[in-house]
């Protein structure tokens, strides 16, 4: 196994870190890793996609209908 070193800034750090949390992989590199392997195809494919693309989906018809809201306050609100 070949190993590579990489530099992230502070903010880029920490939410690795909170992805080692989350995930209780053993170290950094490993969370990395985890974020290659699950989400690296993806980004490839997207990454220059654009809406114009894909008009079917900009139909209305496509959209689902907002859901219907009946709830109603009991009391006033006081602010």
């Amino acid at each position: 196994m070949a190993l590579y070193r990489i530099v992230i800034d502070d903010e880029t750090r920490a939410t690795v870190d909170a992805i080692q949390a989350k995930t209780r992989t053993s170290s950094p590199s490993a969370a990395i890793a985890l974020m290659m392997s699950r989400y690296g195809r993806h980004l490839l494919e997207t990454w220059e996609l654009s809406a114009a693309q894909y008009p079917e989906h900009l139909q209305p018809a496509a959209i689902a209908p907002a859901a219907v809201n009946d709830f109603q306050f009991s009391e006033p609100i006081e602010l």
